[in-house]
């Protein structure tokens, strides 16, 4: 997943700032496998008992800031679209009534 998302950067299919929590999941993806015995003590530290349910918690706090992050772009595309149409009406109403 890591070098996918690599490679959709690379290639410009994915933008720089849509990619670091892509890039931050895919390390984890990485990283979590290896590192068992410390999420094990992580989640009873915190007082889970199973401790995949650590694992997929963290996966949904990370989703959800994906989804957070995309939320706020589109808030923004939406409003400077809105004000695009605005303008072009007004540009085109004095086109129209010179």
């Amino acid at each position: 997943m890591l070098i996918a998302i690599i490679n959709l950067v690379r290639k410009k299919r994915l933008d720089e700032k849509f990619a670091f929590l892509w890039v931050v999941s895919g390390i984890f993806l990485v990283v979590a496998p290896l590192a068992v015995p410390r999420i094990d003590k992580i989640s009873h530290a915190v007082g889970i008992e199973y401790p995949p349910a650590l694992l997929f918690l963290i996966g949904f706090l990370a989703l959800f800031l994906i989804v957070l992050q995309y939320s706020v772009i589109l808030t923004r595309l939406s409003k400077q679209s809105k004000q695009m149409a605005q303008r072009l009406a007004l540009m085109e109403e004095k086109q129209s009534h010179p």
